[in-house]
């Protein structure tokens, strides 16, 4: 059997320690104690929307509607709520349903469930440029 001479040994120790470093990758860090891949986000209705979920909402502040046009589903509940002090509003449709909550104080709100798509536009009637738009997807 031929001898092997002590800097082929550290050839091969300095190789196999190599291999052993070698074996993992950026990619398997932590394996072992990894956590599953974070949940997917709601479904976005789009960027002009209060959505939060199951229901879509809307402030009333300022004497305006917070956001002015929002985007929800056939059967998704919207929620308006006047937050805007002693200031009363109303949620008013002028085109596309049929609806109006009567005067909100502060602190109320009012539900509307779309049945059908389309466009809703509304308004306070005590604030006429106070205007808001629905598209029901």
């Amino acid at each position: 059997m031929p001898r092997r001479t002590p800097s082929l040994l550290a050839c091969l120790a300095i190789a196999a320690g190599g291999l052993i470093a070698g074996c993992g990758s950026d990619d398997d860090e932590g394996a072992g104690t990894s956590s599953p891949p974070p949940a997917s986000a709601p479904e976005a209705t789009g960027p002009d929307t209060g959505s939060t979920g199951g229901e879509v909402k809307v402030t009333m502040k300022d004497i305006e509607y917070v956001p002015k046009a929002i985007t929800a589903k056939v059967g998704q509940k919207i929620v308006w709520e006047n937050t805007d002090g002693e200031i009363p509003h109303t949620v008013t449709a002028t085109d596309g349903a049929d609806f109006d909550s009567g005067n909100m104080t502060s602190g109320e709100t009012f539900e509307y469930t779309p049945t059908k798509a389309g466009k809703i536009d509304y308004v306070c009637t005590i604030h006429a440029n106070q205007k808001g738009s629905v598209t029901v997807q």
